[in-house]
């Protein structure tokens, strides 16, 4: 009984809603009537449907245009010698905050090297201008910010992350901490027990014995490639690592990037003050970082480790950029080894094979030192000499009779449509302008880049090959099990524990 009431009720309102739905709704003025006019409706035209293609090679797309973001339109000065980059983003009210001072940290003497290389984390987490570390912490933690810093090579920097309404305070106190940095002790034995522990897992995987051993057999010592122990990690006191870090952010030249929730002219304003206040004691011209070299010993060298996969790297000088060769180079490499399963090495390694289950080959993008060329893989130990016989054959082939008309397109199109990914964020757009200024990238670098891409010639591709990949000048780094690898002989074998550079 009561189903059949709620029903009745149900039935009743809905034949109450329907009745006034049906009404016709008052309107004031309504002419009569008569004098109604009624207005011709036009059907709505028809969308023409496209035929669907027979299959989805057929399908086709607009032609892929983008033109990179330039640096003038970011980029400010606010003083001689300091500029940056600012890009706004009101969509989050947050800020990053980025500062490179053109300044090189570099030991002079091996038992500097301990002490040198803890510079970066005690700027931050030694505190100083009488904020104690556990209080910077706090204070941090307290407003989800950040503060970390860098000392290396060629720039030392900092870096500030924080909710735009913190910014200006947050700039206050980097500049109390990293202009008087105090170095504490209690924190200092904290980076030195992280330090050591580094040192002593060091070897524990393949791949970290393998970079340290392409460093050793392709590099002349130099101090820059320095490696300190755990003996001289232990060692380090407060004294020493404020000696190495001194004159640290004393730059004349600043480049700074800023990004997030800011406005460009307040921000301008703000940084003019923040600058001009920023005073840290210079110390007399360190020398400039004295440039890498090679030792040019082509051949095999093995570090003996008992494991199943062996991991291999060829490699061979390039140049140091800006060079010619860089952009035809980039593309010729694409089309052997760079443009994952699109590439020869991985069809015929990894897709014909199944030899290795990634295989890759670079060239190297540097502004400072002459890099190197790679083809890297890892493949069962047994199969490594049938590896290296595939890949010497892929080389030869490209080198002679060049890349097909589509590979050629395809490598262009691809590298080209790699673009929007460096500029993906406001952060990541005055970053990337900010390095490329210090580095000295031209300002229509990313104009040229393109244009550079699509000039590529298939002679071009065949000389880089033939030029950067020649067996005859590679050194091959592999780690594996020495008595495995008798197919490869004549090698060298180089001892684990000779792989640093101590001298």
């Amino acid at each position: 009984m009561r189903n059949l009431r709620f029903l009745s009720c149900l039935a009743a309102c809905g034949s109450f809603l329907m009745s006034c739905s049906s009404a016709p709704a008052p309107v004031a003025d309504s002419p009569r009537s008569s004098e109604v006019v009624e207005t011709p409706v036009a059907a709505p035209a028809e969308t023409p449907v496209a035929a669907i293609p027979a299959s989805y090679k057929d399908v086709q797309f607009p032609e892929f245009v983008y033109v990179a973001p330039h640096p003038k339109d970011y980029r400010v000065e606010v003083a001689p010698g300091i500029t940056g980059y600012i890009a706004s983003d009101r969509s989050l009210p947050l800020v990053n905050f980025s500062v490179y001072f053109d300044e090189s940290t570099q030991a002079s003497q091996l038992k500097d090297e301990a002490p040198r290389s803890m510079v970066s984390s005690m700027l931050r987490r030694g505190a100083g201008g009488g904020v104690s570390p556990h209080d910077l912490d706090d204070s941090l933690e307290f407003i989800s910010a950040g503060i970390s810093t860098s000392a290396g090579t060629f720039s030392s920097m900092f870096d500030i992350n924080c909710l735009s309404k913190d910014f200006a305070n947050l700039l206050e106190l980097s500049k109390k901490v990293l202009t008087a940095p105090a170095f504490d002790k209690e924190q200092l034995e904290i980076v030195k027990a992280g330090f050591v522990t580094s040192y002593d897992r060091r070897f524990d995987t393949p791949a970290k014995i393998l970079s340290s051993l392409k460093a050793k057999v392709n590099y002349a010592p130099n101090p820059r490639l320095w490696d300190a122990n755990a003996d001289e990690y232990k060692a380090v006191t407060a004294e020493d690592v404020k000696r190495l870090a001194a004159g640290t952010y004393s730059s004349k030249r600043i480049v700074f990037a800023l990004s997030g929730d800011v406005d460009r002219d307040s921000s301008i304003a703000m940084l003019k003050d923040f600058f001009a206040s920023w005073k840290v004691e210079p110390v007399a011209e360190k020398p400039a970082p004295k440039p890498l070299s090679f030792l040019r010993r082509p051949g095999i060298y093995v570090v003996d480790k008992d494991i199943t996969q062996a991991n291999i790297s060829m490699n061979q000088p390039f140049v140091k950029r800006p060079h010619p060769d860089y952009y035809p180079a980039a593309v010729a490499s694409f089309i052997l080894g760079g443009g994952s399963f699109t590439s020869r090495l991985m069809n015929r390694v990894r897709s014909d094979e199944g030899l290795a289950y990634s295989i890759y080959s670079s060239v190297g993008n540097d502004y400072r030192d002459t890099s190197m060329v790679t083809i890297a893989l890892q493949t069962k130990v047994e199969s490594v000499d049938f590896a290296l016989k595939l890949i010497y054959e892929e080389v030869e082939k490209l080198a002679k009779e060049g890349p097909s008309a589509e590979e050629l397109a395809q490598a262009k199109k691809s590298l080209i449509e790699s673009l929007p990914s460096l500029f993906d964020s406001p952060a990541s757009t005055a970053v990337i302008f900010a390095n490329g200024e210090l580095i000295g990238k031209s300002q229509d670098h990313y104009l040229e880049y393109v244009k550079e891409i699509n000039t590529v010639t298939p002679d071009q591709v065949k000389a880089m090959i033939t030029k950067y990949f020649d067996k005859d000048k590679m050194t091959i780094s592999i780690v594996a099990p020495v008595s495995k690898l008798e197919a490869l002989k004549p090698f060298t074998v180089i001892p684990m524990d000779s792989l640093e550079f101590r001298n």
